[in-house]
């Protein structure tokens, strides 16, 4: 998969004549987030692998975290590139759909507003999604590798199609027609609207000048892949490890009601990641069944 999405991303390249970019370390600042908090929490999920006797599957870990940070850099590639490969936006029919359906926007405001008062509310956003992969992350690959596997997969592959689906229908945002009710949130829109207005004037001198650092925050709405990421950890925790579900489905429909009420995403971006989640998903289990069933004709053999 990691060559599938570096092949992708040269091709792309190539064709529309993109130069390709590499984050510099202060590419996350504008989520709050430093660069050295990933690194700590596989710092930690190896460390307890180690300090439980299984240090022989670390190697295994780096391997399949060097191909994640490929797929990633092509992901965050073709997200900064969409402007530039197809500069048609849909943000006007996707608002037209939300004004339809405006009580179920109004309902997610509420829920806002309902959990305002908890510490780092406005935060949570971002980090309940952050809680979720490592938490989902560490438990699986302790107690199903199969499992634990089948969910990388699929979170992958989430990430690989879903930088390609933003070149189908692009998408900015709702924040485009109206604030959302979380200031920090709209900070982070206003800065990732920069980058948009950048690469839409610029092309790809502007990407060749800017890339690194802006990278990770170019704006890109229709689908959303915080929840359609965020489904791939709540569908595996339900298959195998049922406990965590009483953290996980209050924490996805906490990301779905915020992606409105911060107007991070249209009501129809939710369910287009939904859909991305049950494609990737089946196509997951699709293979490892493959893969367990190869496996069971040798050791017959």
């Amino acid at each position: 998969m990691a060559l599938v999405a570096f092949a992708s991303m040269m091709a792309l390249s190539l064709i529309f004549s993109l130069p390709v970019s590499l984050p510099d370390v202060n590419a996350l600042s504008f989520t709050g987030v430093s660069i050295w908090a990933p690194i700590s929490a596989f710092a930690l999920w190896w460390g307890i692998t180690f300090l439980a006797g299984r240090g022989r599957q670390i190697p295994f870990y780096i391997i399949q975290l060097l191909a994640y940070l490929v797929i990633l850099v092509g992901h965050f590639n073709t997200k900064l590139w969409m402007t530039a490969i197809n500069p048609r936006l849909y943000d006007k029919s996707y608002w037209a759909i939300d004004q339809a359906l405006r009580p179920v926007i109004d309902v997610s405001f509420e829920i806002h507003r309902l959990t305002a008062s908890f510490p780092q509310a406005n935060r949570l956003y971002l980090f309940a999604f952050l809680a979720m992969y490592v938490c989902s992350i560490m438990v699986h690959s302790f107690r199903d590798f199969g499992i634990f596997r089948r969910l990388i997969f699929a979170s992958a592959l989430v990430h690989i199609l879903g930088g390609l689906s933003y070149l189908v229908l692009p998408g900015i945002g709702p924040f485009l027609f109206e604030p959302g009710l979380n200031a920090i949130a709209t900070n982070q829109q206003n800065y990732m609207l920069t980058i948009y207005h950048g690469v839409a004037s610029g092309g790809a001198e502007w990407i060749a000048k800017h890339g690194a650092v802006a990278m990770m925050g170019p704006p890109a709405a229709m689908p959303s892949l915080h929840v359609a990421s965020s489904a791939v950890f709540v569908w595996y925790a339900w298959k195998r490890e049922r406990w965590l579900c009483w953290l996980y489905i209050p924490l996805f429909l906490f990301i779905f009601a915020e992606a409105m009420a911060t107007r991070w995403h249209y009501l129809i971006d939710l369910f287009a990641g939904l859909g991305l989640t049950a494609i990737c998903i089946l196509l997951s289990d699709m293979i490892f069944r493959q893969v367990k069933a190869q496996q069971k004709r040798r050791s017959t053999n």
